[in-house]
C-alpha cells in the first residue's frame, strides 16, 4: 500500500512540474505569437497609412480639391498613434492636438516615424508589458485605465474605422480609394500578384 501511494505521488509531483514546464513553454510562446501579431497589425497599418497619404498628395498635386475632412482626418489619426505611445512611455505629449489638420506631405514622415517608435516599443514587450495597465487622461481630460495590448488594438481599429471614411469622401467626389485590406497587404508582403 505503500508503495502504491508513494508511487501516486511521484506521479502527482511529475504530472505538476510536467503541466508547469508546458504551461510556461504554452505561456511564453502565446506571449511571442500575441508580440508578432501586434508587430504585423503594425506593419499593415503603416502600409495603409502611406497608401493613403500618396494618393492624397498625388491627387493633390494634379489639381484635385480634396475635402479638408480628409486631412482634418488622416492627421487625427497619425497624431493620435503618436499621443498613444507618448503615453504608454509614461510622458503623455498633450501639446499633441489630435485634431490639428496637417497636410499631407506633412504626416508621412510622422506615420514613419510613429512605426518605427511603436516597432521599437513592442519589439521587446513581453507579456507583462502587453498586461500593463497604463492611467491616462482623454482629450475631455476624463481618467481611463487601459492596458497595452488594449491601446494597440485601439489604434489598428481607430486607423481602419476613418480610412473607412477617407474612402467614404473620396467616393462622394467620384474618386476611387486606394485598397488598403488587411488581405491586400498579406498578399503584397508575401509576393502575390493583386
Amino acid at each position: 500500500m505503500k508503495d502504491t501511494q508513494h508511487n501516486s505521488q511521484k506521479i502527482a509531483i511529475f504530472a505538476a512540474l510536467f503541466f508547469d514546464i508546458v504551461f510556461f513553454t504554452l505561456s511564453k510562446n502565446a506571449a511571442m505569437l500575441l508580440q508578432n501579431y501586434l508587430l504585423r497589425l503594425w506593419e499593415y497599418n503603416e502600409w495603409a497609412n502611406q497608401t493613403y497619404l500618396t494618393c492624397l498628395v498625388h491627387l493633390e498635386e494634379a489639381g484635385v480639391e480634396l475635402p479638408p475632412r480628409l486631412a482634418l482626418l488622416n492627421s487625427h489619426v497619425i497624431l493620435a498613434q503618436k499621443l498613444w505611445l507618448t503615453r504608454i512611455k509614461g510622458n503623455p505629449d498633450l501639446s499633441i492636438d489630435i485634431w490639428e489638420s496637417l497636410p499631407f506631405k506633412a504626416l508621412s514622415p510622422i506615420s514613419a516615424q510613429n512605426f518605427e517608435n511603436w516597432k521599437a516599443h513592442l519589439a521587446t514587450a513581453d507579456e507583462a508589458e502587453l498586461e500593463r495597465k497604463v492611467s491616462y487622461l482623454n482629450f475631455e481630460k476624463k481618467p481611463y485605465i487601459s492596458s497595452v495590448f488594449e491601446i494597440c488594438m485601439q489604434n489598428i481599429n481607430h486607423a481602419s474605422y476613418h480610412r473607412a471614411q477617407y474612402a467614404l469622401l473620396l467616393r462622394q467626389q467620384g474618386i476611387k480609394p486606394p485598397n488598403t485590406d488587411f488581405i491586400t497587404h498579406a498578399r503584397l508582403i508575401s509576393g502575390q500578384p493583386l
